[in-house]
């Protein structure tokens, strides 16, 4: 376009310089046509002066005008031309973006692609487990069938021998009181085969006998409401604090039971380190702790602590004991522990808990050796007046969850603490 601007502008000066021409003689040779020819111009042009300057200045108003024309298609095409440069610069720029985008694009593309890729093939990882998985629980499934089929002969097996077992139980406790007839008879009649009256050894001998002929039966009884040794052993950790804060007094801890049972608190004082030995008056249950390698003495509990030595024990423990004892009997026992208790050492009471009414109503008397049962606070009461300090009432064992109310489902047990100061 500015080529052709250019030539425009160059024919518009030869038109211009043309258009000058207009009313000028030629040059002329020096010859006779010549000068008659320019005088006859000269005439013509005389004779068109008022042709001549009007057109002359309508062909360079015409001149001007295109030029003007020229002037501003140049100036125009100046303008497009930096336009469409800018144009073009925006075009480069649009276009670096647009391939930066292209570029990002595909880079996303590509990481989308490598997803795609790790997600496909996770899928196929996963479905490949799923697949192990149905196996498996399949597989779980006919163990769980064979497992169910293995306890339902299991437990027809078990049913089977706990018949048996308790067959073999009632056998036995038949037995015992066999046994216990027989004693009583051969008691009696040695009795009556003895030569004149009993003196007061022989008669002491044979009531001595004849109060052991239920030992059987009371050990039978103790295994049928205390529970299995398991459950006792666990309860009575509850003590276990108190016997490390003895350790925390006195230099050694030796720990006397009274009225020891089957041997639980001994077994688990023997599991935790301590020295302890006890004393109980059933035969049975004394050659049953005996069996278990554990230090018991058959007799009373409280003619037993008359032969033990002043302040020379540790810690003096009675479980399900006082609730058993006459009124005069537990105070001169309480004296008697207090006696033995080394200072620093304490004493430990447990005993039903007549505040839950069932226990006090009911389950108290699931053991025929008891008397009545003792509130908390008297035993706590006659435990300080015989000379122990710092005395508590430990609530123990929660009834279960029947009623809902506390006098039914408060503490079943309650233990009584006391130390020597």
């Amino acid at each position: 376009m500015s080529e052709e601007l250019a030539g425009l502008r160059d024919r518009l000066l030869l038109l211009k310089k043309e258009c000058q021409t207009i009313g000028q003689v030629p040059p002329r040779p020096n010859t006779l046509r010549a000068a008659l020819g320019g005088i006859f111009v000269s005439v013509m042009q005389r004779l068109m002066f008022w042709y001549a300057p009007p057109l002359e200045r309508t062909i360079g108003g015409l001149i001007q005008t295109v030029e003007d024309a020229v002037q501003i298609l140049g100036t125009r095409l100046q303008q497009e031309t930096q336009r469409s440069a800018a144009l073009e610069t925006r075009l480069h720029q649009v276009h670096a973006v647009v391939d930066e985008q292209i570029q990002a694009l595909r880079a996303q593309n590509a990481g989308l692609q490598a997803r795609l890729k790790e997600q496909v093939h996770g899928l196929q990882q996963e479905r490949a487990t799923t697949i192990d998985l149905e196996n498996d629980v399949h597989e779980q499934a006919d163990a769980f069938q064979q497992f169910q089929e293995d306890r339902l002969a299991r437990e027809q097996e078990l049913a089977a021998q706990l018949r048996a077992g308790e067959e073999r139980l009632q056998m036995l406790r038949r037995e015992l009181v066999e046994h216990a007839r027989r004693v009583g008879q051969l008691l009696e009649e040695a009795r009556r085969r003895l030569p004149g009256p009993l003196d007061a050894e022989q008669l002491r001998v044979f009531e001595q006998e004849a109060l052991h002929d239920l030992d059987p039966l009371y050990s039978s009884l103790e295994d049928e409401t205390r529970g299995t040794r398991e459950e006792v052993r666990e309860r009575l950790r509850v003590y276990l604090p108190v016997l490390e804060q003895v350790k925390a007094r006195l230099p050694r801890v030796s720990v006397l039971d009274l009225g020891c049972g089957r041997g639980e608190w001994l077994e688990l004082l023997r599991n935790e380190g301590y020295t302890a030995r006890g004393v109980d008056w059933n035969r049975f249950l004394v050659e049953d702790c005996r069996a278990r390698q554990l230090e018991v003495e058959q007799g009373d509990a409280l003619e037993h602590l008359g032969g033990v030595p002043d302040a020379s024990v540790a810690a003096v423990t009675a479980f399900r004991l006082a609730e058993q004892l006459p009124f005069r009997k537990l105070v001169r026992l309480l004296d008697e522990i207090t006696r033995v208790l080394e200072t620093g050492g304490v004493a430990i009471l447990e005993t039903p808990n007549p505040d839950n009414v069932l226990v006090g109503a009911r389950d108290f008397y699931r053991i025929p050796g008891r008397r009545h049962p003792i509130p908390s606070g008297t035993l706590r009461f006659l435990v300080e007046s015989r000379g122990l300090s710092q005395v508590k009432v430990l609530p123990l064992n929660p009834g279960p969850d029947l009623v809902g109310d506390q006098i039914f489902n408060g503490p079943q047990d309650y233990a009584v603490v006391g130390w020597k100061v």
